[in-house]
């Protein structure tokens, strides 16, 4: 799993802003489609479909490529070139956004025991079930997988609750110990990033490094 750049989130979150774009993309995750079809699926006009499916296109979300019909002349299919995770997070202490791309493999990257056996069991089922069984296997694979994905999903969330929790205290003994604005920039970057290398803290805030170091070693004894 990679993150992308900044430029490409930007990219990502106002390619769906769009509600038509999410409904288009919903569809094409399903299976390949054609502007016809989704048009007609979606309720929408064609010259409407064709105009997201090239602006998604143009940030490579979908490609395309010209079929052959067996009832009439060629015509272009669209399928998912991406396979993502968006993420967007923000509470008045606490901001992140963040796009992670999972369709690569997992080539030798260190997955947990509960990760590493689900994948065994779609390589089981794939290579020693039959082509009768092998559906219902995948699909009580796939409710397993969810499963998982929503309990995930409600620890992170607890998660989130208590460091934004924790950044309300810190908020509090930030102004009460009257910092300046230099030191306030410095300290919810180390907090945020949890980098302290000066160079780092001083591109990120446009800050003479000078100025950093003078900072860090005034807060060094609130860290």
């Amino acid at each position: 799993m990679s993150c992308i750049t900044n430029s490409e989130l930007d990219s990502i979150l106002v390619l769906f802003g769009n509600q038509t774009r999410r409904r288009i993309v919903k569809k094409l995750t399903q299976e390949p489609s054609y502007p016809s079809r989704l048009s007609k699926e979606l309720g929408l006009g064609q010259a409407l479909v064709a105009k997201h499916l090239e602006a998604m296109e143009d940030v490579g979300v979908v490609r395309s490529s010209v079929e052959s019909s067996p009832c009439g002349p060629k015509r272009r299919e669209y399928l998912l070139s991406k396979s993502m995770s968006v993420t967007l997070d923000f509470a008045p202490h606490f901001f992140n956004a963040q796009v992670l791309s999972f369709g690569t493999a997992l080539d030798n990257r260190e997955i947990s025991a509960d990760a590493s056996s689900l994948v065994g069991r779609i390589d089981r089922i794939v290579k020693h079930s039959g082509t009768r069984g092998k559906l219902g296997l995948l699909a009580a694979l796939l409710v397993d997988v969810d499963g998982k994905l929503r309990k995930l999903q409600e620890e992170r969330t607890v998660l989130l609750y208590v460091r934004n929790h924790a950044m309300q205290e810190v908020n509090k003994l930030i102004r009460e110990a009257e910092k300046t604005t230099d030191e306030k920039r410095v300290l919810y970057h180390i907090l945020d990033g949890h980098d302290e290398s000066v160079q780092s803290v001083s591109e990120s805030l446009n800050l003479r490094e000078s100025v950093v170091r003078k900072v860090l070693a005034e807060l060094e004894n609130d860290l």
